[in-house]
């Protein structure tokens, strides 16, 4: 009986290193977008760099980023739900967030396998 409870203890002690770890692990190499620099870039995504464009308004900066890969809507919204208020962004809505008086919205579509992402960055005033 007592090493059954010691498998029971482990258990549990695993399942709370798994369920307590963070979004972003440590152990990953961090990869960002290169058009806002302080945003990660799901693995399995690749940036489309050439697309992006980006302004300088007398409010803020105006930024869009795009990124494409093979990998599901739904792990891609979760991804970003959990991953972005580690980097201080505050969740506005779902997949909109907020953070230093500017606003974050990511946009995701999918087509066939294919998923394209959307990144916009623009003054929290600005709609």
């Amino acid at each position: 009986m007592t090493k059954r409870l010691q498998h029971i203890f482990a258990a549990f002690l695993l399942a709370g290193f798994v369920t307590f770890s963070p979004a972003w692990a440590d152990d990953e190499q961090a990869v960002f977008l290169s058009a806002i620099e302080d945003v990660p870039l799901m693995a399995g995504l690749t940036e489309d760099r050439a697309a992006a464009l980006e302004f300088d308004k007398p409010d803020g900066r105006l930024v869009e980023a795009y990124a494409y890969g093979e990998i599901g809507k739904q792990a891609a919204s979760i991804f970003y739900t959990n991953v972005m208020p580690e980097f201080g962004w505050q969740i506005a809505s779902d997949l909109v967030f907020s953070r230093e008086g500017e606003m974050l919205r990511i946009y995701l579509s999918a087509e066939d396998r294919l998923l394209l992402v959307r990144f916009v960055l623009s003054p929290d005033s600005s709609q």
